[in-house]
């Protein structure tokens, strides 16, 4: 008894689902990802300390998550300049983060 290919890559979808934590339609991070979803969890952590600035944190980085995942130059620049504030942040003396916004165009 011969079985068709179709059935046969179901099988092996099947078998191989217990050894992979992860179901075939859920993409694994990359590592540039990791670091943006561990530099925002430090963000929340360190946000906690300053009253007001969870709500900012939370703000900003699901503005920025509409960048293409392809736009890698741009994340890696965003990602660095998160981690200078980040440090700011953590610094005792901090009150208020500041942030750049592109103005109007006039016209």
């Amino acid at each position: 008894m011969r079985q068709d290919a179709s059935s046969c890559s179901l099988i092996r979808t099947f078998s191989t689902r217990g050894a992979d934590p992860h179901p075939p339609e859920m993409s694994r991070h990359s590592k540039l990802q990791k670091q943006v979803l561990a530099l925002y969890r430090q963000f929340l952590r360190a946000g906690k300390e300053k009253p007001g600035f969870i709500p900012r944190i939370r703000d900003e980085f699901k503005e920025n998550s509409r960048i293409k995942k392809t736009d890698v130059m741009h994340i890696e620049y965003l990602y660095r300049r998160g981690q200078r504030q980040l440090e700011q942040l953590r610094d005792v003396n901090t009150k208020q983060l500041g942030s750049f916004s592109k103005g109007k165009e006039p016209g």
